[in-house]
């Protein structure tokens, strides 16, 4: 067995967080739908408008989702041994996190006013 070097092991433990943090941040987006007021889904959603006005600002999330599950597979599949890899997988989760707050915060203030 190869001894892993101190920076593989952070960049390993800094790829398992990211991907905690993710899915973490990922269904907070929920709660606050599901817990709450006695309202039902209809009820909110009813008064709620979210227009797109342009299609194309949906194509670097979907991007950036998809880049986020093919390096966390790659990672998985190599036991996060390579650290290039480990890093690129943090970086594009620090972006996905960062825009889910962003879009959340936007959405909540729509729904929940």
């Amino acid at each position: 067995m190869q001894q892993e070097s101190k920076s593989q092991k952070i960049s390993k433990t800094a790829a398992k967080t990211a991907i905690r943090i993710f899915i973490i941040v990922l269904f907070m987006g929920i709660l606050p739908l599901v817990a709450g007021n006695d309202e039902g889904w209809n009820e909110r959603i009813a008064n709620a408008h979210l227009i797109i006005t342009n299609k194309w600002t949906l194509v670097f999330p979907a991007i950036l989702l998809i880049g986020f599950l093919w390096l966390a597979i790659l990672c998985k599949k190599n036991k996060y041994q390579q650290v290039d890899v480990n890093w690129l997988l943090v970086l594009n989760a620090v972006i996905l996190i960062t825009y889910l707050v962003m879009l959340y915060s936007r959405i909540y203030k729509v729904l929940l006013a």
